[in-house]
């Protein structure tokens, strides 16, 4: 299990990709959970890769019987299921905790041998109550190609990768998806979009006060459920909006212009989020701005209901 360690712990070389949009509800919601899931497993694990299901169960250890996380039900072939082994490691998520201690299974397997739609629908649900779910947590991991897939629930997962350069096609090929959250931080360890762009220290401050006076003006309290269809205004020049325009599109943002008499575009760009992120988005908008030498005119927000 050295290499799940590794690729575990070596948490500079990975992307994290929203899966579940806060914008959709029921039957939509989960079909594109599983839609996008099931793209980027494919395009990270090939029919005659090496394949290790790793599964972690935690519990106090005075607790006598930690549940099976009952494998045989994602794999199409129930003999491959005498290959299962078990061991018993320090707790997952804290090694120092002597109160805890993680089961953890593993069994070797190809792609063609898991029923991945059923393991993705399995784990989307997990947080839901419904049926199918899975018990503890599942890694894929890509003996072959040395890369991880980490669903963690309907959110979202995650992969990792011992080397940056195994997770840059990820990058370009679902840079859509990726968190905006997190999109500065990918882009400068891709050395793609925003890399080397930054705003003075005294922009920043500006713009935290800016942003925290205008939330005290919506009356909104960022203590309860605070979730508004967030708009941005920048004014990009003329001769760099085309550009601008095909960056941002690569985001979670809906993108909007208009055409100015002088030589330059309005463009606004809209997402529905819970106010008491803004602060990342204000972020990300003034480097768009700065990049294409532009100026970043604020933003508004319409609660959501």
């Amino acid at each position: 299990m050295r290499l799940l360690d590794q690729l575990k712990k070596n948490s500079n070389y990975s992307i994290r990709f929203e899966l579940g949009l806060i914008q959709l509800k029921g039957k939509e919601y989960f079909d594109e959970m599983q839609l996008r899931a099931t793209t980027i497993l494919n395009s990270i694990f090939d029919k005659n890769d090496d394949i290790l299901i790793v599964v972690c169960i935690s519990n106090p250890i005075d607790y006598k019987k930690i549940d099976s996380p009952n494998i045989k039900r994602f794999i199409k072939n129930k003999k491959l299921i005498y290959g299962l082994k078990c061991k018993t490691i320090a707790f997952e998520f804290d090694e120092e905790d002597t109160e805890m201690e993680t089961k953890q299974y593993s069994l070797k397997v190809k792609k063609h041998d898991i029923r991945l739609g059923y393991l993705i629908q399995s784990i989307g649900f997990k947080e839901f109550g419904m049926k199918p779910r899975v018990n503890g947590s599942f890694y894929l991991l890509n003996l072959t190609k040395e890369t991880l897939f980490h669903m963690y629930d309907d959110r979202g997962c995650d992969v990792y990768g011992l080397e940056k350069e195994k997770l840059l096609p990820l990058y370009y090929k679902f840079r859509k998806w990726i968190l905006d959250y997190d999109r500065i931080r990918f882009d400068r360890m891709f050395e793609q979009g925003l890399f080397n762009i930054y705003e003075t220290s005294e922009d920043m401050e500006k713009r935290l006060e800016l942003n925290e006076k205008k939330v005290k003006e919506t009356g909104i309290n960022l203590y309860q459920v605070n979730t508004c269809y967030i708009t941005h205004e920048l004014e990009i020049p003329k001769e760099f909006a085309e550009e601008c325009l095909s960056e941002m599109t690569q985001t979670g943002f809906e993108i909007n212009f208009e055409q100015k008499l002088n030589d330059s575009i309005i463009l606004r760009a809209t997402k529905k989020e819970a106010l008491a992120l803004v602060d990342y988005q204000t972020e990300l908008m003034s480097l768009y701005s700065r990049k294409y030498k532009g100026k970043y005119n604020g933003w508004s927000a319409i609660k959501a209901f």
